[in-house]
C-alpha cells in the first residue's frame, strides 16, 4: 500500500481550521451520547470499502479504484464544506458557477488521492481506537492502520453532524497533521495568483498527473 506523508501544517493555520470546526452548528445542542458510536460506524464503513478496494486493487487498476471509491468518498466526507474551508475568503469572492466547478475538482482530487494511496493489499488492518466528542457538534474518531511489517500509521477523523448525518470534515495523519490545513496552505498561493479558476485548473492538472503516474506504475509492474 502506498501511503504518502503530507507536510506539517503551521500551528497558526491548524488552529484556525480547528476554530472553524469547533463552532456549534444549528443542531449542535442536540449532540447525544449516541453520537460517537454513530460517527464511528461511518469510519468503519469507509475503512471496509478501502480494504475491499485494496484487495481488488490489481484487477481494478487505478481507474477502477477511482470509480469504486468516488461514491464512498462523497458519502463519507462533506466535500463542499471542506472545499469552502480550504478556499478561505476566496470562496465568498467566487461565483456560484466557480464554486460548483471547484467543489467537483476538489472531489476528484480527494478521490484520486485515495485511489493512488490504497493501491494494493498485503495484510493491512484498520482498527478504531476511540471515538470522542469534540465540542458540542463534533466527534473525533481515532484509528490506526497496522501494516504488513507490523508498523502502525495513526489516522484520526474529525466528523460533524450535518442535519443528522455524520460527515468527515478533516483527517489528521500521525495524530496531528491536518490534511485540510495543508490543503489551505497549498491553495493560498494558487488562489492569490490565479484566483478560483487558477485553483480549479491546478487541481485538474494534479488529478491528471496522478492518473498518469499510476498508469506508468502499472505498466512497469507488468
Amino acid at each position: 500500500m502506498a501511503f504518502h506523508r503530507v507536510k506539517t501544517a503551521s500551528a497558526a493555520l491548524l488552529t484556525g481550521v480547528l476554530i472553524a470546526f469547533s463552532a456549534p452548528s444549528e443542531q449542535g445542542a442536540a449532540q447525544t451520547l449516541a453520537a460517537p458510536a454513530t460517527a464511528e460506524r461511518v469510519i468503519e464503513q469507509f475503512h471496509a470499502t478501502l480494504i475491499n478496494v485494496m484487495k481488488e486493487a490489481n484487477g481494478l487498476g487505478y481507474d477502477g479504484r477511482f470509480k469504486w471509491l468516488a461514491p464512498a468518498v462523497r458519502e463519507t466526507f462533506n466535500l463542499p464544506f471542506m472545499a469552502q474551508v480550504a478556499a478561505g475568503t476566496y470562496w465568498t469572492k467566487a461565483t456560484d458557477e466557480q464554486r460548483q466547478r471547484y467543489v467537483e475538482a476538489f472531489a476528484r482530487m480527494s478521490t484520486a488521492t485515495y485511489a493512488a494511496r490504497f493501491d494494493g493489499f498485503t495484510g493491512e488492518k484498520f482498527d478504531i481506537l476511540s471515538a470522542d466528542p469534540e465540542g458540542r457538534s463534533s466527534v473525533v474518531v481515532r484509528s490506526e492502520i497496522t501494516q504488513s511489517d507490523g508498523g502502525h500509521v495513526a489516522i484520526s477523523y474529525l466528523l460533524r453532524d450535518f442535519d443528522g448525518a455524520w460527515k468527515v470534515v478533516d483527517v489528521y495523519l500521525s495524530g496531528s497533521i491536518s490534511e485540510l490545513a495543508v490543503k489551505k496552505s497549498d491553495y493560498s498561493e494558487v488562489l492569490r495568483t490565479g484566483g478560483m479558476d487558477g485553483l480549479i485548473k491546478a487541481l485538474d492538472a494534479k488529478v491528471a498527473s496522478i492518473a498518469k503516474e499510476q498508469a506508468a506504475s502499472a505498466a512497469r509492474s507488468r
